[in-house]
């Protein structure tokens, strides 16, 4: 696992974070990934909307029913890889200046 945490640290992009996370995600077996999908969810890291998306379903569901579910202890490793490869998207953007990154209160101020 550090080694994938360390593959996140060192990107530099957020293409770079996507591509370390669909990587990261091909090791789980359907098997393992079945509490996340329910049997409907695709689980497919194709954008920086996608390792959002997994954030909020690891970590939303693992303090509800997931943290009941066969295999839970194992999903809190898919929970946290995701937990910061969203975060290091968001360092990667407020470094850029991505206006994304700018609370909307202030964006909206800022705006005519």
């Amino acid at each position: 696992m550090d080694c994938w945490l360390q593959e996140i640290e060192r990107s530099r992009t957020e293409t770079e974070v996507v591509e370390s996370a669909r990587d990261f995600l091909a090791l789980w077996s359907p098997r393992e990934l079945e509490p996340i999908t329910l049997g409907w969810r695709d689980l497919r890291i194709e954008t920086a909307v996608d390792i959002e998306r997994m954030k909020r379903w690891t970590v939303d569901e693992l303090g509800g029913r997931l943290a009941l579910a066969q295999g839970a202890r194992e999903l809190v490793v898919l929970r946290d890889y995701f937990w910061r490869a969203a975060e290091r998207i968001a360092e990667i953007r407020q470094a850029r200046g991505d206006p994304s990154m700018i609370p909307r209160s202030i964006v909206a101020i800022a705006t005519p």
